[in-house]
């Protein structure tokens, strides 16, 4: 029989930071226990230990508690004790070739928001040569190769000369994995002499090498009570054997249909009847000798306590290779239920490791949505990306969620190479007078020692610099537009993380435009990532349940109207709580701030002067909020917000604002 193991390590290996935690089961339930994180090139383990000799000095029932025998070690527990294993699949290059400039900003579209570095040309504007160059880089990785589903005449002309290009290019390079989307898939026989299968010793490109230290391990722990049940009954499932403790050398499963959230795996070529892609479900068939030659992935198995038995804990091995079959067949860049979502899931699938990290984000974000029974809009940003994702419940009774998301490059708080879009991103949102070339240098030293300038003019600088990230990410999802306003809106990324709450929620209120009222939270011990990595949908939705009032942290709520007109009042705001009742003169142009402290809850009656829009149109309003660490935000900067375009006026009204929420910036 399987043991139940009653606490477990989560490790998120950022590209700056590296994040451990520690969750038992005590109380009856999962609680985050303890915390820490540190410079990427801190070791895990050190981390882990000091943790660990924190609980036993103050606390060593606890430890029992959580299923540690007496004469127990530190050491010991920290080797033996399970653990979800999230990392940062490092940057990779796609080139992006097509027929028609139409067509190219299509599929570079899908591959930007897949989380690739994207170059691309077409056969419109560019020479043989030039797109030669583009293949044969070193820099690049992989090649998508597309056309509309039925390309039309200025494409169809130009199919043959790009498959006789990128065939020669192969040949140079076989190591590039090839993509062919929608019509280009007719062209599969031109490159029977591509290899179908990865190399039993290759592994992931990009990825790190083997760590002892990070594979995850099997329990031998008691079980106890169960926690609470969410609203879908969990499923049992089996425990597959351990891999051995010697290094893994084994090539990754793909079995046909099989995808984790909407990622379809890297080997898998996709259905060509783009009418059944939704943005969860992805169906996937590969070649029958693929299946064949495949050895399963290594899976470690640890069980959490339910009421109806073991809840298989599964998830795979951190130094895993990915599969990497070298040809791929997509769907077109219109197929999804919004267009180019069925081929992202394709290029993220190719792209990442199989326990992304972000990817783990995005897939906790739907899992959060479906627990809390409320649509979740998370936004991370890192050094190497940044991750943008949203999550709706929908259907009688809840039962779905609906998600979509944008991974981007250029998401990052510091770019390798900063446009000039990018830099003018940065001054826009810096409340200090910079030059260009200054604010280059600046995002220069953040990226090469992201550790250093973390206070003073540094942090100013590093909160324009994740606002003007936070910005890219919105505006490389236009979709949000059309949608009504989160109901909880999470900030996650070690920047969010370094910066007071006040300030993370102020960034939220100027970058999140969107009518409504929304509770603000932040992923301060980075642990969504990790959580993401449970491969059962039942198990991490379980678990979640569990641990979201520890996992985020709580901001505040934040209230939004749009159609404030300028005058001396907007209207009054009177809030109710269980110990107090206040009221406020609301004014237009300002962002007021309500005193309401973490664990209160209280409801707002709104009465504005005008018509605005809150939700839907009208003069009052009633909602209940929460509060937080910030306290409840009013915004009556109207959306879009109003600001003036030159530059000083601009950078007097931010540091007003900020200046508000940020006092000490002053001292």
């Amino acid at each position: 029989m399987t043991s139940q193991p009653r606490a477990f390590f989560t490790l998120d290996f950022g590209s700056s930071t590296t994040s451990v935690a520690i969750f038992g089961h005590v109380g009856g339930r999962w609680r985050l226990i303890a915390h820490s994180s540190g410079p990427s090139h801190f070791d895990a383990d050190d981390l882990l230990r000091g943790l660990m000799a924190g609980i036993a000095d103050t606390d060593p029932a606890l430890l029992v508690e959580m299923g540690a025998e007496e004469d127990a070690g530190v050491d010991s527990l920290v080797e033996t004790w399970p653990r979800l294993v999230a990392r940062t699949t490092p940057e990779r290059q796609i080139a992006v070739i097509a027929g028609s400039r139409r067509q190219r900003r299509r599929l570079e579209t899908a591959a930007a928001r897949a989380g690739w570095i994207v170059v691309g040309g077409c056969a419109d504007e560019d020479d043989d040569l030039v797109l030669s160059r583009l293949l044969l880089s070193s820099e690049t990785t992989a090649v998508l190769l597309g056309a509309d589903r039925t390309p039309g005449g200025d494409e169809r002309r130009h199919l043959p000369d790009l498959v006789e290009l990128v065939a020669a290019a192969i040949k140079q390079r076989p190591e590039l994995t090839l993509v062919l989307a929608g019509g280009a898939a007719a062209y599969e026989s031109d490159f029977v002499f591509v290899p179908q299968t990865a190399s039993a010793s290759g592994g992931h490109p990009g990825q790190a090498p083997s760590d002892n230290k990070t594979q995850e391990r099997e329990a031998d722990l008691p079980a106890d009570e169960a926690p609470p049940q969410t609203k879908m009954q969990s499923r049992k499932t089996a425990k597959p054997p351990a891999p051995s403790d010697s290094d893994v050398d084994v090539d990754a499963d793909v079995e046909a249909g099989s995808n984790v959230d909407g990622v379809s795996d890297a080997g898998a070529s996709v259905a060509e009847d783009d009418s059944r892609f939704e943005p969860d479900s992805v169906e996937a068939t590969v070649d029958a000798e693929s299946v064949a030659n495949a050895e399963p992935d290594p899976f470690i198995t640890a069980h959490l306590p339910t009421t109806s038995g073991p809840i298989g804990l599964t998830f795979p091995a951190a130094d895993a290779p990915a599969a990497m079959t070298h040809l791929l067949l997509a769907p077109d860049p219109e197929a999804g239920l919004l267009p180019g979502d069925a081929l992202q899931e394709v290029l993220e699938g190719l792209r990442a490791l199989p326990n992304d990290s972000r990817l783990g984000v995005a897939r906790s974000t739907a899992s959060l949505a479906y627990v809390l029974d409320r649509s979740v809009q998370t936004v991370e940003i890192g050094l190497q990306s940044g991750l943008i994702a949203r999550s709706d419940t929908y259907g009688q009774g809840h039962f779905a969620v609906k998600s979509s998301r944008t991974c981007l490059v250029s998401g990052s708080f510091a770019p390798a190479s900063p446009s000039e879009e990018v830099i003018d991103g940065v001054l826009s949102w810096s409340t200090m007078a910079l030059d260009r070339h200054r604010a280059i240098d600046r995002l220069n030293d953040i990226r090469l020692l992201p550790w250093s300038e973390a206070d003073g003019d540094g942090a100013i600088f590093r909160l324009a610099a994740a606002k003007a990230a936070f910005g890219r990410l919105i505006e490389a999802m236009p979709e949000l537009a059309a949608l009504a306003s989160p109901e909880l809106v999470v900030a996650a990324g070690g920047i969010f993380a370094s910066l007071p709450p006040a300030v993370v929620s102020l960034a939220v209120a100027d970058l999140v435009q969107q009518p409504g009222v929304s509770q603000l939270a932040v992923d301060h011990a980075r642990v969504l990532g990790p959580l993401g990595a449970i491969g059962d949908e039942d198990e991490r939705r379980n678990l979640l349940a569990n641990v979201a009032d520890d996992i985020l942290l709580p901001l505040g709520a934040l209230v939004t109207p749009a159609g404030v007109r300028p005058g001396k009042t907007a209207g009054r705001l009177r809030l109710k709580s269980a110990a107090i009742t206040s009221e406020i003169e609301l004014h237009p142009g300002a962002i007021q701030v309500v005193d309401l402290p973490p664990g209160r809850a209280a409801h707002a009656d709104i009465e504005f002067r005008d018509n605005v829009r809150l939700g839907k149109r009208g003069h009052r309003f009633s909602a209940d909020v929460g509060g937080g660490l910030s306290g409840l935000l009013v915004d009556l900067r109207d959306v879009p917000m109003r600001i003036s375009d030159r530059p000083d006026s601009r950078r007097a009204a931010l540091e007003t604002w900020q200046r508000g929420m940020w006092p000490e910036v002053d001292e």
